[in-house]
């Protein structure tokens, strides 16, 4: 029984998470921005020096 109960605090809680929407956008706004900047730096670190 302990268990099922606990099993449901854990549930409230993700679900909780994920009905906050202001919570969603800023992680949406932070992943983004780091996969851009690490694309592009390993993007810049491939070009070759000019001569």
């Amino acid at each position: 029984m302990a268990k099922k109960e606990e099993q449901e605090k854990e549930a409230t809680k993700w679900q909780a998470m994920f009905d906050n929407i202001w919570l969603l956008f800023a992680l949406s706004l932070l992943i983004s921005t780091v996969i851009y900047n690490v694309w592009g730096i390993i993007d810049l670190m491939n070009v070759p020096f000019a001569k």
